[in-house]
């Protein structure tokens, strides 16, 4: 008999930059004790993010500090062991750095860091799982830019005034501090609030974290968005135009339309845009074109 089925769970990256002459590299690592090249990645702490173990584990083995930019794919794999299978699962995110030349400083696990033309990537990294994250980075356009869009979190249900006044609950409050812990992975240099309490509330968290500015726009509004629903998406499209990293909060139904919309245009298949309380998406671009998405 076959021993106890064991899951591990892992992540890790992508990770690229503009080398000589503007040529696209991606950096890849050297593991001493199995002796092998490979993509940086590794285990998911207990309850730990996959997103946030992507970056962890991105950066303490290259010694680069990362900004994701969009999940690229999962890789599943079995692992022999005299004591039952592990059955292990690696998620990918495309990242890139502001610091590609940060030091490096090698150790046990990893001897060596090294940036790599992609297509030397490819004939390097030979295992399945890095040979699959690579051909999904390949397979899109070159993000330059990424919009969070995320929905308020939960409001005060004991409020008694008008609705653009009511404020967070104890548990939105929380929930506005778990979204921060991971926007602020992306690095949003601007904010941009729908003008009702709790949206400006549900942004205030990360904008702390990551000392951007955080101002109101009313073209996220509900009521703004019922009278021209492709209003809100143009700006998203906007704000893509001017690069980086931007977080909008916006209303549930704002939310979906406008992922819908800027799907529907740019031909990215979504099964389902519904959006709730202190939920969000991903929206990577390249340029103004939506070029994937994912649920934040």
């Amino acid at each position: 008999m076959s021993g106890t089925r064991k899951r591990v769970a892992a992540a890790g990256g992508v990770l690229w930059r503009s080398g000589e002459k503007g040529r696209l590299e991606v950096v890849a690592v050297w593991r001493p004790k199995v002796g092998n090249w490979s993509l940086p990645k590794g285990k998911l702490d207990p309850g730990e993010h996959p997103l946030t173990a992507a970056c962890r584990e991105v950066e303490e083995e290259t010694g680069v500090p990362v900004i994701p930019q969009l999940w690229l794919c999962r890789a599943a794999y079995v692992l022999p062991n005299p004591d039952g299978d592990v059955h292990k699962t690696v998620d990918f995110w495309s990242m890139r750095t502001e610091k590609p030349e940060a030091d490096f400083t090698a150790d046990e696990e990893i001897g060596e860091r090294r940036w790599l033309p992609l297509e030397r990537a490819r004939d390097l990294l030979a295992r399945p799982r890095d040979q699959q994250a690579l051909k999904a980075f390949s397979a899109i356009p070159m993000a330059t830019s990424t919009v969070l869009l995320v929905s308020p979190a939960e409001v005060d249900p004991a409020f008694d005034g008008p609705a653009v006044a009511r404020p967070l609950s104890a548990r939105g409050r929380d929930q506005a501090v778990r979204l921060a812990g991971l926007a602020a992975l992306y690095q949003p240099e601007r904010a941009l609030s729908a003008t009702g309490r709790a949206s400006v509330q549900t942004l205030e968290p990360v904008s702390r974290a990551v000392r951007c500015p955080m101002n109101g726009d009313s073209v996220f509004d509900t009521d703004a968005h019922g009278r021209n629903p492709e209003r809100s998406s143009t700006r998203l499209r906007e704000l893509a135009a001017d690069g980086g990293c931007a977080i909008v909060c916006a209303g549930p139904e704002v939310i979906s339309d406008s992922v819908a919309i800027l799907a529907d245009e740019d031909e990215l298949a979504v099964a389902d845009v519904s959006t709730r309380s202190g939920e969000g998406w991903v929206l990577a671009f390249s340029g103004p074109r939506l070029i994937g998405l994912e649920r934040l």
